[in-house]
């Protein structure tokens, strides 16, 4: 079996290339699809959706592509900011008289603005995991989504690993992936109790 980490290291054939944010999972076949790469230096903005036949190489906190930091560059975006312009229909276009910060038409009253939003694009019917996220069972949260364990063979994820505990005793638990009942924008739900959970294998991690 093979951990796929997340807030990995990511090189390109001609160099460093940024890290890891998250992968992107089909939920039907139970393979990951696409990895998303978060290297400043890209244009356009910093996130690539980078297809995960594109991995040469997996370790424990390195992913080494196949392809060069301009052929990064061009791959399709994981987010696009966009900039939603908002005004208060009261203030707009009128005067108050002895306000220095008021203007009429057509210039800008201060009460308007303009707000960024981030658009994620994820393939249609997948879903974004990124280590981070809370597990939860019917009985509340047990812990964070930490990285994911794929057989090299077939690609398939296996297991997910949940890191649990608390500061000075953390330690990773392997979810069988069949223990996942859905996974949600920010949560990772469990058709196991909290019993089962504990009674889970712990696994170590090795990160440099």
């Amino acid at each position: 079996m093979t951990n796929i980490p997340m807030d990995a290291k990511v090189r390109c054939t001609d160099g460093k290339c940024g890290k890891s944010t998250c992968v992107i999972v089909n939920p039907v076949t139970e393979s990951v699809t696409h990895f998303v790469v978060r290297y400043k230096k890209l244009p356009e903005g910093t996130d690539r959706l980078v297809p995960v036949e594109k991995a040469a190489d997996i370790s424990d906190d390195l992913i080494r592509l196949s392809c060069t930091r301009a052929e990064l560059a061009e791959m399709q975006p994981f987010t696009t900011d966009r900039f939603v312009y908002h005004r208060d229909p009261d203030y707009v276009g009128s005067y108050m008289a002895g306000d220095p910060h008021a203007f009429s038409h057509p210039m800008v009253a201060r009460d308007t603005w303009f707000e960024k939003s981030t658009e994620v694009h994820i393939p249609h019917d997948e879903l974004a995991v990124w280590r981070g996220m809370d597990v939860l069972t019917g009985e509340g949260k047990v812990g964070q989504v930490d990285e994911l364990v794929v057989d090299p063979d077939s690609g398939n994820i296996t297991h997910l690993l949940m890191l649990t505990g608390h500061l000075w005793g953390k330690k990773d638990v392997a979810i069988p992936v069949t223990a996942i009942d859905t996974v949600t924008g920010e949560e990772v739900f469990l058709t196991i109790d909290n019993k089962a959970v504990e009674a889970l294998p712990h696994v170590s991690v090795k990160r440099h």
